[in-house]
């Protein structure tokens, strides 16, 4: 599970920005993009701790 964080992160991030190029003038779908980039945004820090404990641990 440790693994897919990070990866996720990207694919929420991949699909905000290709939500947002695909809609630009579409306000529920930059609403959603805003709230994908958050999501990826927040898995992306807590992959990195993670990532770093493990190293830490080590």
């Amino acid at each position: 599970m440790k693994n897919l964080i990070y990866p996720l992160s990207l694919v929420a991030f991949g699909i905000c920005l290709f939500l947002i190029i695909q809609y630009p003038y579409s306000g529920r779908m930059n609403m959603i993009a805003g709230g994908l980039a958050t999501i990826g945004f927040v898995l992306n820090i807590i992959g990195y701790v993670l990532a770093k404990r493990r190293q830490t641990a080590v």
